[in-house]
């Protein structure tokens, strides 16, 4: 996306049809709007007229015109809602597309707070704007149309209309810029508060060791105050310039309708004349209230779609790759790759190749750069030098989408989702058979059996009674059954027992022939079975063979003894 206005030309797109119901509902709606009261003006000029009958039957016209202004007044209200509510979907689902295709060094840039104000307040913001938007228009086009009525009717109304709108225009210019200012500054506070609020709760443990509950609650109160000044001056700066508006149009009103009484005592206008200057007179305030709320709008809407811009403008550019590409393998080759710092970098100068059908171990200590070979590997940051190839093809010139259906990764986090073990592995493979068979090859079908729900237990429940080294097994399953050409295994062989260890180095052994086997490990049984093996050490690579060569090595020893 080149610039803001892309990401809503795109959400706009995908919600036509939404607008164009809710852009017919409203035209009807103001359109009755606009008759109703030249109706009651016909009807009073009627009885003054002596023209008894035709009055009343003008007057049924008038009251039914009334019903149907209400009834569309509902259908306009649910259009605002599912138009409402497809903007909002649709800036989501770009939201959570983009972040996900983001580097985790782009998302770096956003505090937790930031980041769900965007994903919330920012996209409320700019789907309320485009929602209103439509009926705002109109009630801007009645006033073009009440202006040139006031002439038709005199023209002093009608140069009383342009003037009126001449000083309320400048009203609003004047003080756009500064609304603008308060509504930035007040979405900055309010991304501090929600960003120290997050903190507090996932750091609730530790506050209560440590006893620091007040001084961290001062953070939370000092921040709630800054903003709730913040937010007063907003809302006190927009009620002033928009009653600075409205309030000269009520006193206009009521000055030409004095005019209009003497405009009817000389002869020169109709008593029901009067009456629609009068009301015509209530919309033009409205209008008029309108146009504020539209300047107002769209310097607030400036501000909410480019922090929106700014979450999602970091993502990768996608190459897509023909279906009928084939990989002729998939050999994984770091040429002279700099990542991090160049004064403490995770990876210096790394230069290795992890052989396609084949188990790979990636050997060293916490800080010796192997973390920093899974994080280019998942694509989870792009800064780095040096190049990393699957077959011929850079990983940075794959499309994310199609690059997840060739690489994955679990290691001991044992997260799921709040559903059933079904539904958590359908998530990878929808095949309920498929489950049960990597279930009972990885030897945790009866585990799961044995549970009251079975495959239907909710994990994370009081009925989720699974071992630990069963849940890490269930992880294991998710990666089997998501079956991707590169599979990525983080420190799975040290955390579990021996008979786990053993189920699942097997199935490796049997998976290795199609499949790239990547294996983040300092276990002895992982370094037995690989077939090639990095050993790093400070950043650099020390060594690569086979077993026989690594553990020879001194830095491995001294890794083993650790």
């Amino acid at each position: 996306m080149k610039k803001p206005s892309d990401a809503t030309k795109l959400v706009l797109k995908k919600s036509r049809k939404y607008i164009a119901f809710r852009g017919l509902c409203s035209l009807i709606y103001r359109g009755i709007a606009m008759i109703t009261p030249i109706l009651f003006s016909n009807a009073v000029n009627l009885i003054t007229a002596g023209k008894y009958k035709s009055a009343i039957i003008m007057s049924i016209i008038a009251i039914c015109t009334v019903a149907l202004f209400r009834l569309f007044d509902i259908i306009c209200t649910y259009s605002w809602h599912k138009m409402y509510n497809s903007l909002f979907d649709n800036y989501t689902r770009i939201g959570v597309n983009k972040v996900f295709d983001n580097s985790l060094y782009s998302l770096s840039r956003f505090n937790v707070g930031e980041f769900l104000n965007i994903m919330s307040t920012d996209i409320n913001v700019m789907s309320d704007f485009y929602c209103n938007l439509i009926m705002r228009l109109i009630r801007i086009f009645e006033v073009v149309i009440i202006f040139v009525y006031f002439f038709m009717i005199d023209l002093y109304i009608g140069i009383a209309g342009i003037a009126i709108a001449i000083v309320s225009i400048s009203i609003i210019y004047l003080s756009s810029k500064k609304i603008e200012q308060l509504n930035k500054t007040k979405l900055g506070l309010y991304d501090d508060r929600n960003t120290i609020i997050n903190e507090f709760l996932l750091s609730i443990r530790e506050i209560k060791a440590f006893n620091i509950f007040n001084p961290i609650k001062k953070r939370i109160d000092d921040s709630t105050q800054e903003y709730s000044k913040s937010f007063l001056r907003q809302r006190v700066g927009e009620d002033i310039f928009k009653f600075s508006v409205v309030g000269l149009i009520e006193i206009s009103r009521w000055v030409l309708f004095i005019y209009g009484i003497y405009l009817i005592k000389v002869g020169k206008m109709e008593m029901g004349s009067l009456l629609i200057i009068y009301n015509y007179f209530t919309q033009l305030v409205d209008g008029f209230s309108e146009f504020a709320t539209i300047n107002i709008g769209i310097r607030q809407l400036k501000v909410s779609e480019n922090r929106f811009y700014q979450l999602i403008i970091y993502s990768s550019d996608k190459i897509m790759l023909e279906k009928k590409y084939k990989f002729k393998n998939f050999n994984i080759k770091f040429e002279k790759v700099l990542y991090g710092d160049r004064e403490k970098p995770k990876l210096k100068e790394a230069t290795f190749t992890l052989k396609g059908n084949s188990i790979n171990a990636i050997v060293g200590t916490s800080d010796s750069g192997k973390y920093g070979v899974v994080d280019l590997l998942l694509k989870l940051n792009k800064q780095h030098e040096g190049t990393i190839t699957i077959g011929s093809l850079n990983i940075q010139d794959i499309d994310f989408d199609y690059y997840y259906k060739l690489v994955s990764c679990i290691d001991i986090s044992d997260k799921f989702l709040n559903m059933s073990i079904k539904d958590n592995l359908k998530l990878v493979n929808d095949n309920f058979g498929n489950i049960v068979y990597v279930c009972k090859k990885l030897g945790i079908h009866n585990d799961i059996s044995q549970l009251k729900y079975g495959y239907d237990t909710i994990l994370n429940s009081k009925d989720d009674t699974l071992k630990p080294n069963t849940k890490i097994m269930l992880n294991i399953a998710r990666i089997l059954l998501k079956n991707t050409k590169v599979m990525i295994f983080d420190e799975i062989l040290s955390s579990l027992n021996n008979e786990n260890k053993r189920i699942l180095l097997e199935q490796l052994s049997e998976m290795k022939k199609n499949h790239t086997i990547i294996i983040i490990d300092n276990n002895e049984a992982a370094i037995e079975i690989s077939d090639n093996i990095v050993l790093l050490n400070d950043s650099e690579v020390v060594e690569t063979g086979t077993a026989d060569n690594i553990i020879k090595n001194k830095t491995y020893k001294n890794i083993i003894n650790e």
